[in-house]
């Protein structure tokens, strides 16, 4: 999840075939005075980013992939993700959907991961290299300018990248650009309201509460994903498809994602004066209480879906 950089425009189509000459799989180009806002941060900090990055977000991110990452395999499935030959994942944070995209895709494929987190894209870089996959390659862009050769990609893919964006329509049009005749471009986000109990619980509700003040500093929308259909079409898109799913738990690591999230975005909250260590302490401890009741049901997040064809 990683936030517009708004730099200016560049040169496009700086890579061709992912790592054909044995070059390493994180490609950066940045140079000197870029506008990169991480360039000198130590390791899971990013001044526009609540939440960690690099190895300091591994956790959390692995966890976010065992709760979503099933319906987003199933999805890429049915859009044609085996057939494609050039796919781009915008946002692509620690890599774990572009790698397994480039499983999927087969040898032939040739895979991009583009994020504007030096710190996710080291990680993300490791874990390739770590497989041995030829077909992969990552590199450091802002969103709406990806620096990828446009018209050229079969699949274009983002996940839990837009509700971080203070203006999302320049990355969709981005995204939409990337697509050549008959290329797929596929959104997922979430809807933070709609995360709830069953029974209701005030500590999910102060959840909510402290999302929407972080959402009104930082200019950004968690409840996006109800948006998507709309957004898409404003970039250019018709006659997108959407399906909608929400995750739900009694028990097991998956019902304790938003204390590790809020334990990670703590500091900045903190910082911001949304609330108080002590009042934040008291929450997580709470949500740690609910995740280990098995009485009380845990929906995580609503869901949103969009794709469209390209015609």
């Amino acid at each position: 999840m990683y936030i517009d950089t708004r730099c200016g425009r560049s040169q496009r189509g700086i890579l061709s075939t992912p790592n054909r000459t044995g070059r390493s799989y994180l490609q950066k180009p940045f140079h000197a005075g870029s506008a990169n806002p991480e360039a000198d941060e130590p390791d899971g900090q990013n001044k526009g980013y609540v939440l960690a990055t690099g190895r300091s977000a591994v956790d959390r991110l692995r966890l976010l992939d065992q709760i979503f990452g099933p319906a987003s395999r199933q999805l890429l499935t049915r859009v044609g993700l085996s057939s494609a030959r050039r796919i781009a994942e915008i946002g692509c944070g620690t890599g774990i959907m572009t790698m397994w995209m480039a499983e999927q895709a087969g040898a032939e494929s040739s895979v991009w991961g583009v994020d504007n987190s030096e710190q996710q894209l080291a990680v993300a870089s490791a874990g390739a290299k770590a497989t041995g996959r030829q077909n992969l390659s990552f590199h450091a862009a802002p969103t709406e300018d990806t620096r990828l050769p446009h018209g050229s990609f079969d699949l274009v893919y983002s996940r839990f990248l837009l509700c971080h964006l203070t203006n999302p329509v320049p990355a969709l049009e981005e995204m939409w650009s990337l697509l050549r005749t008959g290329g797929t471009l596929v959104c997922e986000d979430f809807e933070m309201s709609a995360v709830t109990t069953c029974p209701p619980t005030s500590a999910y509700q102060q959840l909510i509460e402290i999302s929407r003040a972080v959402d009104r500093q930082r200019g950004v929308d968690s409840d996006i994903g109800a948006k998507l259909h709309t957004l898409l079409a404003e970039a250019g898109c018709r006659e997108p498809e959407v399906a909608v799913y929400q995750p739900a738990f009694l028990r097991g690591e998956p019902k304790g994602f938003w204390k590790v999230t809020l334990r990670e975005a703590q500091p900045a909250i903190i910082e911001s004066g949304i609330a108080s260590a002590a009042q934040m302490d008291s929450l997580c401890n709470e949500l740690e209480r609910i995740a280990a009741d098995d009485s009380v049901l845990l929906l995580i997040a609503r869901v949103y879906q969009v794709w469209c064809r390209k015609s």
